[in-house]
């Protein structure tokens, strides 16, 4: 049986979380539009913020999160088939999340916001046809595969509160079915049906467990009339 955790109105609920999915936005192009000018003025073009390992660097990526179909003929119809799909199925999962944990609820909020940030920059940043903006992408972890930015970010972040959300948090998680299924065999065990029979026997006077002997039929009708000679 499923546990209602969110009690919020639907129309809380939304303000909310569209309210989240916009502060993810927000961040994602303020950063790219402020670290673009910071980059271009450091020296060398390039800032340190953990010596070499983590540096804000600037460039720009005309495929997926490190590089991923870059270069690829079609790309811009591929991403854009991706997100006109991901957000409706993102946002069925939001609301889904709303009888569920808060980790699936902030997880499917942070999906459809990093979508939303990369999908600006591929609309309103193309060059040579709809969609084909390059993603721009500035924070560089030392051997780590490839450049990112806040969307990306709140995308993998995203991903891995979802998969903690199903796997543990919500009350139809796969750890709380697993629990589920283990207590309701320990009952079977506990609760048998000989056991049962012996609880009613306890009842009526018995002691548990007490053998019960059956006369065969003949035996019983002799003792019938032995106690009516008898009285």
């Amino acid at each position: 049986m499923k546990q209602r955790i969110n009690n919020l109105r639907p129309w809380i609920f939304w303000l909310i979380y569209v309210g989240v999915i916009v502060v993810c936005v927000i961040i994602d192009q303020l950063t790219k539009h402020f670290i673009e000018i910071a980059v271009a003025n450091a020296e060398g073009h390039r800032i340190r913020i953990l010596g070499d390992w983590l540096t804000l660097v600037w460039t720009t990526n005309d495929g997926a999160t490190g590089g991923i179909f870059s270069g690829m003929k079609g790309r811009n119809i591929l991403f854009f088939v991706m997100t006109v799909v991901g957000l409706p199925v993102f946002g069925y999962m939001l609301y889904r999340s709303r009888t569920r944990s808060v980790w699936g609820q902030v997880a499917f909020s942070f999906i459809i916001g990093g979508t939303l940030g990369n999908a600006i920059d591929r609309l309103f940043l193309a060059k040579d046809g709809f969609f084909t903006g390059a993603v721009r992408d500035f924070v560089r972890v030392e051997n780590f595969f490839g450049i990112f930015n806040m969307a990306d970010s709140f995308l993998v972040v995203g991903v891995i509160l979802a998969l903690l959300a199903i796997v543990f948090f919500d009350p139809d998680s796969l750890l709380a079915m697993l629990l589920a299924e283990r207590k309701k065999a320990k009952d079977g065990v506990q609760t048998s049906p000989s056991d049962e029979i012996t609880r009613e026997d306890a009842a009526d006077g018995a002691q548990p467990n007490e053998p019960i002997s059956i006369q065969p039929q003949d035996e019983a009708e002799q003792q019938d009339e032995n106690d009516k000679s008898n009285g």
